[in-house]
């Protein structure tokens, strides 16, 4: 159900997108304070560059909503293929299983979903660049990205696979210092904000930043 609503607002942006994204904002770093404070060595250094983060992350979402020409268009991207990431790194990785990728982080990752993750992403990122010819975003901007073609967007889906993995490793390592097994508990069986979004907040940036020097 919480998807529908985030695409929904997303969709409709303005103040509604802004209230979403503060929100979201406010708790990923209360969750985030939490792992850096609960952890005994660093934890002003860590509050520091979770804060930094996390500024970060969001702000590039919000910039790529904004400040970009079609950018409903590029977050809606960004968040399907994403998604499709998680899901093929997971089905990718019960399937077929072997070697752990980060067994003290992690013990459930494994370098057969890494590749699952890149893949799908990949390819869920060629298909929505070819699907968009098919759709009009009124955005009153000039379209800045249509030399992005489909086998360039495949390219750049497999490596924010690979970066959104990345992403989830990062904040289980801060969950591994806290000796948490969750972020949090505000998604009832699921964890906190941070277990949902944890591969989203690195692959924002790194998108926005191929994105701006592909202008």
């Amino acid at each position: 159900m919480l998807a529908p609503c985030v695409i929904f607002l997303i969709v409709l942006g303005g103040g509604f997108f802004l209230a979403m994204v503060l929100a979201a904002f406010m708790i990923a770093l209360y969750e985030f304070f939490g792992l850096a404070y609960g952890a005994k060595r660093y934890r002003i250094l860590h509050l520091l560059l979770g804060g930094v983060y996390l500024s970060v992350a969001f702000g590039s979402f919000i910039f790529l909503r904004f400040g970009l020409a079609e950018g409903l268009w590029l977050v809606l991207a960004m968040m399907v293929s994403v998604w499709a990431s998680d899901t093929g790194a997971y089905f990718t990785g019960k399937t077929i299983g072997g070697a752990k990728l980060a067994p003290y982080l992690s013990p459930n990752k494994t370098w057969a979903g890494l590749g699952g993750a890149m893949f799908f992403c990949g390819l869920m990122l060629a298909l929505v660049q070819y699907l968009r010819k098919f759709i009009t975003f009124e955005t009153g901007l000039a379209p800045e990205f249509d030399t992005l073609t489909i086998p360039f967007m495949l390219m750049t889906g497999f490596l924010l696979g690979a970066v959104g993995q990345v992403g989830d490793l990062l904040i289980s390592f801060y969950k591994r210092r806290a000796h948490a097994k969750d972020s949090g508990s505000l998604i009832p069986g699921h964890g906190g904000l941070l277990d949902r979004i944890d591969s989203l907040l690195l692959v924002s940036p790194v998108f926005l930043g191929i994105l701006l020097l592909c202008r």
